[in-house]
């Protein structure tokens, strides 16, 4: 019975974790024929998703080191609830950026404590149970966008952007069933907390790979459609359509990715190459290749964020002891959400100062060699334990 109330939890927790990311831009003119919207408001409801996970990477470490995985996720679910809350009962742009911020600083604190979860309730098969929480947490992006507008148009965009705290209260009950076994999480064996991850290689290979496709992802979402109508000369409606499909490119490699990991230790290395040759063909594509094949290297720069499932994956299969899984997630979290932060505003700048799109593709394929040093110390099959055994 604590298994399937484990995974009901698990479940339902990675369905809410991109709600609040995805419903908005949907709607932001429906927003603005109520609320004015400044472009600056804008840009930052643009940058609020990896900004807040890059944040929340600091305020989920030490509650669930004091009172345990399932309190502080407790306590994230009431924090979605009420950001998702005040986003609909939004009376300005500061309101509406206020509940934005609350909402998805909680989802980034769920992003941090899922794969801890997972490790404590099911440690031998963390490859599955992976697997299945990151299709959750894809399919929850999509649908996202893809009910806010008719949902808008039938009920109002309050509506559409306040369902969403429904489903976030769904994912309260089984958890609350869990609240007895919260302990605090034990002190790491070989290290003194988040602070000593930086000192292993291997905690830095996994927080490459996040960077490199956070990078990815929030620039995409973030520019992709202009960008193609710019550089590439397509309609308004097939940059939309294309961005889609580069969002899609996700769903088959959240489910395979974590199973070959686990089940195939080789194949990990060989994962993060094809990541790395997908995200650079996919934007070498989009710089110098023929309209007509646009959609192909879309798809292949879709596949760019491969690495993404496998570095959740490797929190847990690189990691001897569960206080290491909180300390690595934590670490690589904030790194590579904090540089997808920056990256966005960049690439505006880039747009802005050079009146193209050249300069942000080549930072692009820049993130994308990130695979090379990442696959080398990859195929070491270190586990963040042993380095950090061997420094001290």
């Amino acid at each position: 019975m604590k298994k399937f109330l484990a995974i009901s939890a698990i479940a339902l927790i990675a369905f809410n974790l991109r709600t609040a990311v995805s419903s908005v831009s949907p709607v932001i003119s429906f927003i603005q024929k109520e609320i004015p919207l400044p472009i600056v408001t804008i840009g930052l409801l643009g940058i609020a998703a990896p900004l807040s996970f890059a944040l929340a990477t600091q305020l989920s470490y030490r509650p669930a080191r004091r009172i345990g995985v399932e309190k502080t996720l407790m306590l994230t679910i009431v924090m979605i609830i009420l950001g998702h809350a005040l986003r609909a009962l939004a009376w300005d742009s500061t309101s509406l950026f206020a509940g934005s911020l609350l909402a998805l600083l909680g989802m980034g604190i769920g992003n941090v404590l899922l794969p801890v979860l997972v490790r404590k309730y099911f440690p031998n098969r963390v490859g599955a149970v992976t697997s299945f929480y990151i299709t959750l947490t894809a399919i929850s992006a999509t649908l996202g966008s893809l009910v806010a507008v008719p949902v808008a148009d039938a009920l109002g965009w309050r509506f559409s952007l306040g369902q969403w705290a429904l489903f976030s209260f769904l994912a309260a009950i089984p958890l609350i069933t869990l609240l007895g076994n919260s302990t605090p999480e034990p002190k790491p064996e070989v290290a003194s907390g988040s602070k000593a991850i930086w000192r292993a290689p291997t905690a830095w290979a996994i927080a490459g790979m996040q960077a490199m496709t956070s990078v990815f992802g929030y620039v995409s979402f973030a520019w992709l459609p202009l960008l193609l109508v710019e550089h590439n000369s397509v309609s308004v409606i097939e940059g939309g359509l294309l961005l889609s499909l580069f969002a899609l490119m996700g769903l088959p490699t959240s489910i395979f990715v974590p199973i070959l990991a686990n089940r195939y230790p080789a194949a990990q290395v060989w994962i993060v190459v094809f990541s790395g040759v997908m995200g650079a063909g996919g934007v070498l594509g989009m710089l110098f290749a023929d309209t007509s094949w646009l959609w192909f290297y879309v798809i292949m720069a879709g596949f760019g964020p491969t690495m993404f499932p496998l570095a959740l994956t490797l929190f847990n299969l690189r990691s001897e002891h569960r206080s290491t899984v909180l300390a690595v997630s934590a670490f690589g979290q904030g790194l590579s959400y904090g540089t997808a932060s920056v990256s966005v505003i960049a690439v505006g700048v880039m747009r802005e100062l050079t009146g193209g799109w050249e300069a942000a593709l080549w930072l692009m394929f820049g993130f994308a060699l990130l695979a090379i040093p990442v696959a080398l110390q990859i195929s070491k099959r270190h586990t963040i334990d042993q380095e950090l055994r061997v420094k001290n």
